[in-house]
């Protein structure tokens, strides 16, 4: 699979959680079809080791230090970036953060962490950009989900919450901006090789960022609603959809590998 570049060529274009994994996949790629790239992190270090490695790119590339999970920085990184170009023509708000684990260990203070990245993260980039984009009467913004915004996943619970939360924001905002020249898209990838597993091994039909930037880049072209990334996810998606009966098996065997996990990990 390829994507059309040239939807891509000469676009002012923000992407954050941009110094590693699929934003630095997507950064990468958006570069190599000609757009003009902030990249955005909190970890100003890696987002450096970043942008070093995307060099011969540097009279396109620009890299800015910010927490999604805080509105002042998100607002300043997006406002500096349409000032800097004259106009804001994408954003992906793709930072976000996992958690798993069993129900009973979760604490308020873990599910605060994991919206306020999740789902204000998107939030706050979105009430940056509309108001620049209505002005321009263009403009696509991309939020990044997860097959778990569309399928539930056991010993995932704030995941998934915030994830779905992104899911349906961006699904209603796609159907009210679509008039006024504003698109929106959200990607909702399956397995994908990067740091959100944390201390465990990716599962082995996990596909690299590489791959998964290529596949989200080709819906975003299309100016498809939601692009799910990977073939095991569209099949569990389908089959949620239109097959109850196994959608359930396979979600409840899913349920008890991760208590199996979880409880292992106890010992």
């Amino acid at each position: 699979m390829d994507y059309d570049r040239e939807y891509f060529k000469g676009k002012a274009i923000v992407v954050t959680g941009a110094a590693s994994g699929i934003g630095l996949a997507l950064s990468q790629a958006l570069l190599e079809a000609g757009a003009i790239v902030t990249m955005a992190d909190w970890n100003q270090d890696l987002l450096r080791e970043s942008a070093e490695s995307l060099v011969s790119y540097a009279d396109r590339l620009h890299t800015a230090r910010a927490d999604v999970s805080k509105q002042e920085e998100v607002h300043a990184l997006i406002q500096e970036a349409a000032t800097r170009h004259g106009r804001l023509d994408m954003l992906f708000n793709n930072a976000g953060i996992a958690w798993a684990g069993s129900v009973h260990e979760l604490s308020l203070k873990i599910w605060k962490q994991v919206i306020d990245i999740n789902l204000w993260g998107v939030i706050y980039g979105i009430d940056a950009a509309i108001p620049i984009m209505s002005r321009q009467n263009s403009g696509h913004i991309v939020n990044t989900a997860s097959i778990w915004g569309l399928v539930p996943a056991a010993y995932e619970t704030p995941y998934v919450a915030s994830k779905h939360a992104v899911v349906g924001l961006s699904e209603s905002l796609r159907y009210q901006l679509e008039p006024e020249g504003i698109f929106v898209s959200v990607c909702c990838p399956g397995a994908v090789a990067t740091c959100i597993y944390g201390e465990y091994e990716a599962p082995p039909e996990a596909i690299s960022p590489e791959q998964a930037a290529v596949e989200i880049l080709a819906g975003v072209a299309r100016r498809e609603g939601i692009i799910v990334v990977t073939d095991p996810a569209k099949a569990l998606w389908q089959y949620y959809r239109t097959d109850s009966v196994v959608s359930d098996g396979f979600l409840r065997n899913q349920a008890r590998e991760q208590r199996d996990k979880y409880a292992d990990v106890k010992k």
